[in-house]
């Protein structure tokens, strides 16, 4: 005679719950006050997960040939004085064409880019920025950008990262 309402409302519930696990354990496209340029690319935090048990954060995204992809932040950074320069430890499953892009206050690009092979922790200095930039206090945002992409290539990437800066 009758259905049972409560079915349908405790399947929904139920795939609502099963989403929202999903959707923490893939990613999402913001974290640590960095976020995804693109479409498709996911970020994630890995606690200890570095070289030496520091925070990393993980990038996942397919390369398109011909499309860079980016993840960037706002800046002031509390702790960064003096001339811009980063050191960071990165891990990656295939060679990237990686750049950190510094716009400064008058929307200027200061870049500086490296190339990563795959396998284990590389460590990557960025600290020859084109044109050079004198202060990070001039620095309004950074963006760390692939762009193996624009030299043709594509596929899969998985890319973690210790060492930018992080804004817990």
């Amino acid at each position: 005679m009758y259905s049972k309402p409560w079915r349908p409302l405790v399947c929904l519930s139920l795939a609502a719950v099963l989403l929202t696990v999903t959707a923490c354990v893939r990613g999402g496209s913001e974290v640590y006050g960095w976020r995804a340029l693109q479409t498709g690319m996911e970020l994630s935090s890995e606690e200890g997960a570095g070289p030496q048990g520091q925070s990393v954060l993980a990038l996942l995204y397919t390369i398109v040939t011909g499309q860079d992809y980016a993840i960037e932040r706002r800046m002031p950074v509390e702790g960064l004085e003096r001339q811009p320069s980063l050191r960071l430890m990165a891990k990656a499953t295939r060679v990237l064409h990686l750049a950190v892009v510094l716009v400064d206050d008058k929307g200027r690009e200061h870049e500086c880019a490296r190339t990563l092979l795959p396998g284990d922790w590389h460590e990557l200095n960025y600290n020859a920025f084109q044109p050079p930039v004198h202060d990070w206090a001039q620095i309004v945002s950074i963006r760390f950008v692939d762009r193996t992409g624009g030299l043709g290539g594509q596929g899969q990437v998985s890319l973690k990262l210790v060492g930018l800066p992080l804004q817990e």
